[in-house]
């Protein structure tokens, strides 16, 4: 992928939030089928099916909203299957016009032997979560993450993720169709080690329900496609007892 690319997207992120704040009646109001914050006050774990192959273990993201000073934010943190160890842990900010990512860590797990994990603290370039205002055609809301390695801080990576709003449609999750939003997504990962190495950028969507939140996601790399869907809720205590028994 050139620079001349990356340069465009970074220009974009002062129009998506002069676009955010003109809010008038060409306007969708959206912010209903994101995560709902007033009923994550205590958590919930959302769990992800991996779609097509059932040998893949799912997706567990924790969610659980909470105010401080004031502002209204949203953690989450992606769980590894084999031994519920933390894998990303994020802090999105509520602003009148959407969700911003404002703290975000990667754990590596040490290479050396040790049992304890790393934490890779994460730039955050550009941090449009989940817009509350859209319209079609949708400008692009940008995500950019920029980080080293923990091991090895020459290994250098970005990563840019766009999205644009597609529109309205319907999902069934837990067995009952709910009116949704989506996505459609592109992403493209940068290496900085030794150069630039960028391989083809890739694409995919997410779907929101109204009142749950993101409950499917894919994305097309190369000829793979990796595609989850929301098929569980429950408190953190059901997580923590399903891998107690796998013990």
């Amino acid at each position: 992928m050139r620079r001349s690319f990356f340069a465009a997207l970074l220009l974009l992120i002062g129009s998506l939030l002069l676009n955010c704040d003109r809010q008038n009646d060409t306007y969708e109001d959206i912010r209903n089928y994101y995560f709902p914050l007033k009923e994550l006050t205590e958590g919930m774990v959302y769990e992800y099916d991996f779609i097509g192959n059932d040998s893949i273990a799912p997706d567990y993201w924790y969610y659980r909203s909470l105010i401080q000073d004031g502002k209204t934010y949203l953690t989450s943190t992606l769980y590894r299957s084999d031994d519920l160890s933390p894998q990303i842990h994020a802090r999105e900010a509520m602003v009148r016009n959407g969700m911003l990512l404002e703290e975000i860590f990667f754990y590596e797990k040490d290479t050396t032997g040790k049992p304890e994990q790393l934490q890779v603290p994460v730039k955050i370039v550009a941090g449009n979560a989940y817009p509350f205002y859209v319209r079609e055609p949708s400008g692009v809301f940008l995500v950019r993450l920029e980080w080293a390695s923990a091991m090895d801080t020459l290994d250098k990576h970005v990563l840019i993720k766009n999205r644009r709003y597609v529109g309205a449609t319907t999902l069934e999750v837990e067995g009952k169709k709910y009116p949704s939003v989506k996505f459609s997504l592109r992403e493209a990962v940068e290496n900085h080690r030794n150069g630039l190495w960028a391989p083809p950028p890739y694409s995919g969507d997410e779907t929101y329900a109204k009142g749950i939140g993101r409950v499917h996601y894919r994305k097309f790399v190369g000829n793979q496609l990796l595609e989850y869907k929301l098929v569980k809720r429950y408190p953190m205590s059901e997580l923590e007892k399903k891998f107690k028994a796998m013990q």
